[in-house]
C-alpha cells in the first residue's frame, strides 16, 4: 500500500508539473496575426527582417508556438499581412513554416517553379496596394523538380505543364551561356533555379505598373530568395532596385 501511495504521489506531482509547463507555454503562444497598426508602421526593410528572423528560428528548431484557435477567432474579422511570398509548389518549401509565420502574417502564392503570371501579378497588386503588404518575396529552392524538368526540356503530352516549363527556359538559356549544360548536376540545376528567381523578380517589376510605382516610391520591396532544402536556410540574395525619381 505504501509503495502504491508513493507511486500515486509521484504521478500526481508529474501531472501537476505537466499542467504547469503547459500553462507557461500557453502564456507565450502567439494568439493573433499582424495588427493593422503593426502593418502600417512597418517598413519594407522591417518586413524583410521579420522573415529573416522567422527563418532563423526554423533553422534553429526554435519556432514560435501558435494558438491557432485564438488566432482564427482574432483574425476572422480582418487581415493585415505585411508580406506576400511567391514560392514553388514543392511540399518541402512551405513559406508559412520555413519562415515561421502564423495565420494573418503573410500572403502566399504557390506554383511549380515559382513563376509569375497575370493572376499572380493581380494577387500581388491586391496584397500590396489594397491590403497593405510591404514586401514581395519570390522564393525558389534547391533541387527543384520543375527547374530540373525545364533543364531537360522534355516533350510532354501535358500542354499546360509544357507551358509552365517554358516559363523557366530563359533561366536555362542564361546559365547555359556560361557553362556546358548538365541537367544531372545538382549545382547547375540550383544555379538555374536562382537565375529563375531573379527573372521572376524582374518580371514582377516590369509587368506591373502598380507594383513598380510602389517600389519606386520605396513603399514596397521585391526580394529574391533561395530555400536550401537540406539546411532549411533561406538566403535573401536579390533586391529589385527602384528607379531614381525625376522631378
Amino acid at each position: 500500500m505504501k509503495k502504491t501511495a508513493i507511486l500515486l504521489s509521484i504521478a500526481s506531482i508529474s501531472l501537476a508539473a505537466s499542467f504547469t509547463c503547459f500553462a507557461e507555454n500557453a502564456e507565450h503562444m502567439i494568439t493573433t496575426g499582424t495588427s493593422q497598426a503593426e502593418q502600417q508602421q512597418m517598413t519594407p526593410e522591417e518586413a524583410l527582417s521579420q522573415l529573416q528572423l522567422g527563418n532563423q528560428r526554423f533553422v534553429d528548431g526554435k519556432m514560435q508556438q501558435y494558438n491557432y484557435s485564438k488566432i482564427r477567432n482574432n483574425t476572422a474579422s480582418g487581415q493585415y499581412p505585411y508580406a506576400v511570398v511567391l514560392s514553388c509548389l514543392d511540399s518541402r518549401s512551405a513559406p508559412d513554416i520555413t519562415l515561421d509565420q502564423g495565420l494573418g502574417n503573410i500572403f502566399v502564392g504557390r506554383v511549380a517553379g515559382n513563376v509569375v503570371d497575370d493572376n499572380l501579378l493581380g494577387s500581388m497588386e491586391f496584397a500590396t496596394k489594397h491590403a497593405g503588404a510591404k514586401l514581395i518575396v519570390v522564393m525558389g529552392h534547391t533541387s527543384c523538380g520543375a527547374v530540373s524538368a525545364a533543364c531537360m526540356n522534355p516533350k510532354l503530352n501535358e500542354h499546360n505543364l509544357n507551358d509552365l516549363l517554358d516559363e523557366i527556359q530563359p533561366a536555362v538559356k542564361q546559365v547555359s551561356k556560361t557553362q556546358k549544360l548538365d541537367c544531372a548536376d545538382t549545382k547547375q540545376v540550383n544555379a538555374i533555379a536562382k537565375q529563375n528567381v531573379i527573372n521572376q523578380v524582374n518580371e514582377i517589376y516590369k509587368e506591373s505598373p502598380t507594383i513598380k510605382q510602389l517600389v519606386n516610391q520605396h513603399k514596397v520591396m521585391i526580394v529574391g530568395a533561395m530555400h536550401n532544402l537540406a539546411t532549411g536556410k533561406v538566403d535573401f540574395f536579390y533586391t529589385m532596385k527602384p528607379e531614381k525619381q525625376t522631378d
